[in-house]
Order: C-alpha cells, then structure tokens, then sequence
C-alpha cells in the first residue's frame, strides 16, 4: 500500500477481470498474496485505499506479456523476470505478477525474496468469477501480518516499514518466512 490509493471497487473489478483472463488462457498456477490475499481472506473484498492487486504466479513471462496486451493493459515495470506491473488506467487497478519458481509445491519469487512453502492452491467462487487461493491464507496472513490480522489497522507512511508489534511483517523484504 506504497503507491496510490485506489477505490476498492476498481481493486474488485480488476481482479475479477484477471480471473476470468487467467481462467480463459488455462493458467492455473497463481494464487493472490499480501494485501489483496488479506483483503478477500478478510472481508470478502480488495481493501480500500490499497495501491494494487498481488499475484504470486509460476508461467512464462513473455507469454503473460503477450496475452495482457491483447486485454488492453499496459505496463510500468515488464523487463525483468521477476515482476510484471501493469500502469492502472481508468478501469482498472495497478496489478503487480510478482513471477515465481515453483519445487516441490514451495513458491519462491526472486523480487521480494520470498518463499512460501507448502502451497496448495485451490479455487473459490469469489462475485462472477473464480480466485486463486493458497489452502491456507490464514497461516499466511499470521506469519505475514501478525496475531491480529483480522482487526483492521490503520497505518501511517512511517509504519509501512516496520515490523509490526504483534510480530508479524508489513511490507518488508521477507527471505524465507513462509
């Protein structure tokens, strides 16, 4: 939640609308993470005033590019194999793939340093479309967020770094944590 504040409706439609892409060309290994894994963990919805989606996703990069180019998104950040993000316009959010290494069900991603171990993803029914889910988000979102993260918390630009006081991780470079 670094970049800008985006209406959470948008949030929603956007990911619905990267749902249903992902679903119509067979990709099948993605599932959200941080915030928007919080937000529809939480309350059933991308938390407002959160800057973009979060995907973790194991596919070809170049052929991620291809096939969202054709849907109409443009890109900030798409030369590098480690993070594709897209510029939000005014359908749709900012959506940040971050590109993962997948062995033995452990999804690493070489951007944030990142291992989630254990992955199990399954599908849901979530408003018109169906989501990616890891079997386990609340585990995740402890480890990530801390004993509380079910309580909304309002934070301030100085906290966004900082490891919070229930111990769990807010925005910081996590290596093998998960």
């Amino acid at each position: 939640m670094v970049g800008i504040h985006t209406d959470k409706e948008k949030l929603n439609r956007t990911l619905e609308k990267v749902c249903v892409i992902l679903r119509e060309n067979n990709i099948n290994d993605w599932f959200i993470f941080f915030g928007t894994l919080l937000g529809i963990v939480r309350e059933n919805s991308c938390i407002q005033g959160d800057d973009d989606l979060d995907i973790m996703i194991n596919h070809d990069c170049q052929k991620l590019i291809s096939i969202l180019e054709k849907e109409g998104f443009k890109f900030s950040i798409k030369n590098s194999d480690k993070i594709l993000k897209t510029i939000p316009c005014d359908a749709y959010s900012s959506i940040d793939f971050y590109m993962c290494e997948v062995k033995l069900k452990n999804y690493f991603t070489p951007w944030q340093n990142v291992e989630i171990q254990n992955v199990e993803i399954e599908a849901k029914k979530w408003r018109s479309s169906q989501i990616n889910l890891p079997k386990n988000p609340d585990s995740i979102l402890k480890k990530l967020y801390g004993q509380t993260w079910q309580t909304p918390i309002e934070y301030k630009v100085s906290d966004k770094l900082s490891i919070s006081e229930k111990g769990g991780f807010y925005n910081q470079k996590i290596y093998n944590l998960i």
